[in-house]
């Protein structure tokens, strides 16, 4: 029996799905299953798949009808896991050869570790790092985007305690690398499913964070593209929230349920009360602290003293890829 599976949900990626496909094919480690779901797709993404699937028996590929939403897509893919261990891959990302090799080799030292991510650069179209500007604090893209630094440090999301891990999902946290971690997919499950709603990647990093410390390699394995096409790049707020759930929800309705989901993962915790309240806390600090859900919500403007140089990537960092 295997012990990964890649699950891999892309939506019309033919720009970067063929350099993505070669770094998992190219892992040191080899044995895996490359599930790859595409999401009705219109371009030549489809062609690219078959290809691939007819040179490596490793890779499954499979043809949705119909787009249904990338949450849908990204759920999807988790689900048809059988194996003891799942990572999502995104088309336009790329692996280091020792990715899995490494994040495994973590997981199997220490069983109580939930998930399992290296080092991170942020890279552009043609695979280079972005460059690190002084001035903005952070690195910059050829559309002028100011994206935080990675790695971001979050050292506590390796904690034993189960608040502290929270805490650094709510208030450190804001690239979401760690969702394309290797993760224990015991624990997965119990996270499941990812919501239909703009941050869900993000409210599913928390739940993972109250079962289990996380393991971060100090290696740079995982290279993030930026660049024009993905999602995070598009501004318009129903594009958005149509690209997570496959239907023209509003933007107030996704951050309603983004509201709720951190709310309900906290008060549900199956932790002592209080932890459970610690965690809530957290939940309303991080709205207040960066005023986007109350903004959205009641128009009041708070927490602007505490926003960042990269302010703008950070409203469209959480969930940031082409699986819808």
């Amino acid at each position: 029996m295997k012990k990964i599976t890649v699950g891999l949900p892309v939506y019309n990626g033919e720009n970067y799905l063929a350099a993505a496909i070669d770094s998992i094919l190219a892992q040191t480690y080899p044995d895996f299953v490359l599930l790859i779901s595409d999401n009705a797709s219109t371009d030549g993404t489809g062609d690219i798949c078959h290809a691939y699937a007819k040179k490596d028996a490793r890779i499954r590929y499979i043809r949705q009808p119909r787009n249904i939403g990338a949450a849908a897509n990204y759920n999807f893919v988790a689900a048809q896991c059988d194996t003891p261990y799942f990572k999502w891959a995104a088309h336009d990302d790329v692996l280091g050869p020792e990715f899995l090799q490494t994040c495994l080799d973590a997981l199997e030292r220490d069983p109580g570790i939930v998930l399992a991510s290296p080092a991170s650069v942020l890279i552009d179209e043609t695979g280079a790092p972005l460059p690190y500007s002084p001035e903005r604090g952070g690195n910059v893209d050829r559309m002028g985007v100011c994206w935080p630094p990675l790695p971001e440090q979050n050292t506590d999301l390796m904690a034993a305690d189960p608040v502290r891990r929270f805490r650094a999902v709510m208030l450190n946290m804001f690239m979401c690398i760690e969702i394309f971690g290797l993760m224990r997919h015991a624990a997965l499950l119990r996270a499941m499913p990812q919501g239909a709603f703009s941050g869900a990647d993000k409210v599913l990093l928390a739940r993972m964070s109250l079962l289990g410390p996380f393991w971060l390699g100090q290696d740079t394995l995982f290279y993030r593209r930026c660049h024009a096409q993905q999602f995070s790049a598009q501004t318009s707020g129903t594009y958005r929230a149509a690209w997570f759930s496959g239907r023209q929800d509003s933007i107030f309705i996704q951050q309603l349920k983004l509201l709720f989901a951190y709310c309900r993962t906290a008060i549900a915790a199956e932790l002592p009360l209080s932890q459970r309240c610690a965690c809530f806390y957290a939940v309303v600090h991080r709205a207040v602290s960066r005023g986007h859900q109350w903004q959205r919500l009641t128009g009041a403007l708070v927490g602007l003293q505490d926003r960042q140089p990269y302010e703008p990537a950070l409203k469209s960092a959480l969930g940031t890829r082409n699986g819808g």
